[in-house]
């Protein structure tokens, strides 16, 4: 077997393997999980035609024909919704819903559509590819139209991860620009050189290291939240706390969420857990992406911000409060769901870590006392 087509075996079970391992994950409910399992998929299915169609060039079964002549043209329909699946999954990564995308899905499906007509066109007017007499493959006069729509996605995404970088969190901004390059450069040398076969492996070697760059992710995160663990909040504000002489200020809140045992034993914790991801939802959308959220504990959440002003904080706070109560117009929950909040900024200079923890702690809790006696 040919070195090329045995490194497309290895990746059909890496991809295998990468499937199972996701499918045992809490977060398949994430949307950009379930995009970027599609995306595996796809790639999976493109692999495995590509095996397919090496091992049938230039035979004469009785099924050689058919599957060479359709099944490339259903393989170029796939290749470019591939990139374009992972324009969709920066754009819900950056977003987070999916209103900008719909905004502009009628000008950016354009070349998928032209792809796609095309790539299902090719067995009859040979547009991407004819197949000979002799069942050997032979790119058609249009072969570069479909590497150019391709490579429209993947610049264009490119340039949308750069333009919102703001909007994510650093760390992943170099792992997200980075998937897309083992593919370009594959996909070019394999457009120069007629028969080799890269695309696929190359996709898979992207999927493997984004699988492990989220796997470690992971670690770092809380289970059901999503948001930063009690231990990661632990080793930030210990860094910050070494920061004597940062000029830059820093601000944090206490945040607990109203009544949430009355909900747990009321409506019981499946109600409780739908709060908890819920609020974390609208904390991922009004916080910024310099910003660092956790869950400590219970219904208890940390936020440590970048500021200029005191101002900035209450800016912060009355946006949380209004994604918060965005949920409540949607009458999902039989209650509504209300927080109590601590805030203050943080001189890193005179006060310690845990002194400042405490001190916003206690100006939570004064809020949800002052909450109690007006209700009487």
């Amino acid at each position: 077997m040919p070195g090329v087509l045995q490194l497309s075996v290895y990746s059909v079970f890496i991809l295998i393997f990468i499937l199972v391992n996701l499918r045992r994950e809490y977060h398949m409910l994430d949307i950009k999980v379930k995009i970027f399992t599609y995306m595996i998929y796809t790639v999976l299915l493109c692999i495995m035609m590509d095996i397919l169609f090496n091992s049938l060039e230039g035979t004469f079964y009785f099924y050689s024909r058919f599957v060479l002549v359709y099944g490339n043209a259903i393989q170029y329909a796939l290749t470019c919704l591939i990139v374009f699946l992972w324009y969709l999954y920066n754009e819900q990564y950056i977003f987070k819903d999916l209103s900008h995308f719909k905004k502009w899905l009628p000008f950016t499906s354009i070349p998928l559509m032209i792809n796609m007509s095309l790539s299902l066109l090719s067995p009859w007017f040979g547009f991407f590819y004819t197949i000979t007499p002799d069942n050997i493959y032979v790119r058609g006069d249009l072969y570069y139209i479909a590497t150019m729509t391709t490579y429209f996605y993947a610049i264009f995404t490119v340039l949308i991860i750069h333009v919102y970088r703001n909007k994510m969190r650093k760390s992943d901004y170099a792992p997200l620009m980075f998937f897309i390059l083992p593919p370009a450069f594959a996909g070019i040398f394999q457009t120069l050189n007629f028969g080799i076969l890269l695309i696929g492996p190359a996709f898979t070697f992207s999927f493997l290291v984004a699988f492990v760059y989220i796997q470690s992710k992971n670690m770092e995160l809380d289970f059901l939240t999503g948001l930063y663990s009690r231990k990661e909040l632990e080793y930030y504000v210990d860094v910050l706390n070494k920061r004597k002489n940062s000029r830059k200020q820093y601000g944090g809140l206490m945040i607990d969420i109203d009544n949430f045992k009355s909900i747990n034993d009321v409506y019981g914790h499946d109600a409780g857990d739908r709060v908890l991801r819920e609020v974390s939802d609208a904390f991922q959308k009004c916080f910024r992406n310099t910003d660092f959220v956790a869950r400590i504990g219970g219904d208890e959440f940390v936020a440590i911000c970048e500021i200029q002003s005191y101002s900035d904080l209450e800016v912060i706070v009355k946006r949380a409060r209004n994604q918060v109560d965005m949920i409540n117009t949607f009458d999902r929950f039989p209650f509504l769901i209300s927080l109590s909040i601590g805030y203050d900024s943080w001189d890193l200079k005179n006060v310690e870590k845990d002194e400042f923890m405490i001190h916003i702690d206690k100006k939570m809790y004064f809020e949800k006392d002052t909450k109690r006696l007006v209700r009487g």
